[in-house]
């Protein structure tokens, strides 16, 4: 039963999931129907070679006959989407980012000119990804009209012939299990951000006033950057092991034990780091709380008094979100 199954889960995850289940039961039957009373896996195999790839199956158990891209055609097209959005939107970044270095010229703080970058990237990235899903359907479409349903794409490889046997590697993964792509680029984009922000914590984290040009102008660091790198070296081995438990991530798709437990340690690993740098006596800039009291007219002791309490919740809603995440990632591995 496993084959059928395998075939089952192909065919059903190209459909709306409000016709999953009813597909579901309604492919199920046919195949037991058309199989033998006393059957076996070769007779299972060739009920199913006898179905069909289940690309074409879940494009017939769809409601509108039509397609844009026809079911013959569409692997093709969204091979040929994964491979060329990723490299246009990598090519997008890097060109906004030199560019934004080049035009840089040291004028008003480093924290605007990130936030133009980013803003005009993101703005870039929607545009670009707009076009490319445009020309690419477009391209598909005119081919595909025009008869030329084998269409070869460069770097993409002609896959062979769908046979039963290729549902012996499917890997049907509960819902409740799987780690979404989005999910691990989003962890990777947060590290980076991270790594970033903090080497370059005292060009960004601090206290600004109004540009006399507009816009924003760095005073001074609000944290103290000597005391944030002596915690350099855990900091760096948290990020390698962050973005290695991504990747591990990404390759498996799935929550188990070993990545549930390698999660926990690295929770618990970032948590006491934050904790340690949090409570040093010289953690927070000196010659700033003197300056963020005169300009709220109230003394140092009070300014102190309300980093402490900060920190305090801060520390609160580290353990309690990393223990949460920790007990989600055991939740979601044993399942």
């Amino acid at each position: 039963m496993n084959l059928i199954d395998a075939y089952i889960h192909e065919v059903t995850k190209r459909i709306s999931k409000d016709k999953r289940n009813d597909t579901s039961l309604k492919l199920k039957s046919t195949i037991e129907d058309m199989l033998p009373g006393d059957y076996s896996e070769s007779d299972i195999k060739g009920v199913l070679k006898k179905l069909g790839n289940p690309v074409e199956i879940a494009a017939s158990y769809q409601d509108t006959p039509r397609f844009l891209i026809g079911p013959k055609v569409f692997e093709t097209y969204i091979r040929t989407i994964k491979l060329v959005v990723p490299w246009a939107v990598f090519i997008t970044v890097i060109f906004q980012v030199i560019e934004s270095i080049v035009l840089y010229n040291g004028e008003g703080a480093l924290l605007t000119a990130i936030i133009k970058t980013i803003s005009s990237t993101i703005a870039n990235i929607i545009s670009v990804i707009i076009y490319v899903l445009f020309w690419i359907t477009v391209a598909f479409i005119v081919i595909e009209r025009s008869g030329g349903n084998n269409i070869r794409i460069p770097f993409i490889t002609d896959r062979p012939a769908w046979t039963p046997d290729d549902l012996v590697k499917v890997k049907i993964i509960p819902k409740e299990k799987t780690i979404s792509l989005n999910d691990n680029i989003f962890s990777l984009l947060g590290i980076a951000i991270f790594a970033f922000v903090y080497f370059n914590a005292n060009h960004l984290l601090g206290i600004y006033t109004s540009h006399n040009k507009g816009g924003l102008k760095f005073v001074m660091p609000i944290f103290n950057q000597e005391v944030l790198l002596s915690f350099a070296p855990i900091i760096l081995f948290c990020i390698a092991l962050s973005v290695a438990l991504t990747l591990w991530k990404l390759k498996t798709g799935q929550w188990t034990m070993l990545i549930a437990v390698a999660n926990a340690l690295l929770q618990c690993t970032g948590t006491i780091v934050f904790i340690l740098m949090a409570i040093h006596h010289d953690f927070i800039h000196s010659p700033a709380v003197p300056y963020i009291a005169a300009i709220t007219e109230t003394t140092s002791a009070k300014i102190l008094s309300a980093i402490d309490r900060i920190l305090f919740v801060s520390i609160a809603i580290a353990i309690i979100a990393n223990a949460f995440d920790i007990y989600n990632g055991f939740k979601k591995a044993r399942v």
